[in-house]
């Protein structure tokens, strides 16, 4: 069984987990409805070299409901007064996946003096609207961007207590589809689908994330630090391959897509001087899962500089 630790902050009890010893270094934020058990294995191999904190978000898994919106703000704050109550370094790293990639550079806005670098695997960006905007609305449907519709159908079935079927569907589905995890963190992993406040913040996370009101100031780099910042994205043409399979896109479509999703994480670049740009070889969304050497040689030169 995986023991898991919790923490009072002033709107929701965190769960949370520490890998290593001595102040934390790095703080994993992951993506939409991701809980901690798709990070267990690689926060074991982190540990080696550092200490490692990864949380569930407020809603998500085991961590309580927050008293607050799921706004990119609020989802910061709530990390730092975690942070308040655990042992760090001055300055952290932050490893970001997917929707975790928004909350990370609010963070950076929020909190500069804390951070040491940040690195962002395929990032959701403020600029996300933009798919609406470049893409007809049959393109829109067959992208895979729109993410309410399933979060909806999930949180139905959860409700319902119906989560054997969420586990039978999930065990094919990312991330289990991307890797072999074990027994434990894969038993993590499927438990977590069942659990319908899960999805009512994910839902919460995703509307927020795209609501003018609070991601305008997070679209340009504006009062981003210049930090070190390294963006990790994925293979194009894996992606058109999942997006025409999941789909049901044209390859042309496909490719519009694929060319949207890259510039828009490519804005990331220009949030500091000191960013740097990876792409991916072998892998799809979940880079950390197929290829996460790519991430440790990333963090290891964070480390050093």
């Amino acid at each position: 069984m995986i023991h898991i630790d919790f923490a009072e902050v002033k709107t929701a009890r965190l769960a949370y987990k520490i890998f290593g010893s001595g102040p934390i270094e790095i703080v994993i934020e992951t993506a939409l409805g991701s809980c901690m058990g798709e990070w267990i294995h690689i926060a074991q191999k982190l540990s080696d070299s550092y200490t490692v904190l990864i949380y569930e978000r407020a809603g998500i898994n085991l961590s309580c409901k927050s008293s607050i919106e799921r706004t990119p703000m609020n989802i910061a704050q709530e990390l730092r007064n975690l942070l308040d109550l655990v042992h760090h370094k001055d300055k952290i790293i932050i490893i970001a996946h997917s929707q975790g990639g928004l909350y990370a550079q609010q963070f950076a806005r929020l909190y500069p003096e804390m951070l040491k670098g940040i690195i962002l695997i395929d990032p959701l960006s403020a600029n996300d609207n933009k798919f609406k905007e470049l893409l007809t609305p049959d393109e829109y449907k067959k992208s895979g961007v729109e993410k309410s519709s399933h979060l909806g159908l999930a949180k139905t079935l959860a409700k319902m207590h119906l989560g054997f079927i969420l586990k039978a569907l999930m065990k094919n589905a990312p991330p289990l589809y991307y890797y072999d995890f074990e027994a434990e963190a894969k038993e993590y992993i499927l438990n977590s689908f069942t659990k319908a406040e899960t999805y009512e913040t994910a839902i919460a996370e995703d509307n927020l994330a795209h609501d003018d009101r609070y991601i305008n100031c997070l679209k340009n780099k504006g009062d981003f630090p210049d930090t070190p910042l390294v963006l990790i994205t994925h293979t194009s043409e894996l992606a058109v391959k999942e997006i025409m399979e999941f789909g049901g896109a044209s390859k042309d479509t496909a490719k519009k897509v694929e060319n949207v999703w890259q510039n828009i994480m490519k804005g990331y670049l220009e949030f500091s001087s000191k960013s740097e740009f990876i792409q991916a070889k072998n892998s799809c969304h979940f880079i950390h899962l197929t290829e996460f050497g790519i991430i440790e040689k990333a963090l290891s030169k964070l480390i050093v500089d």
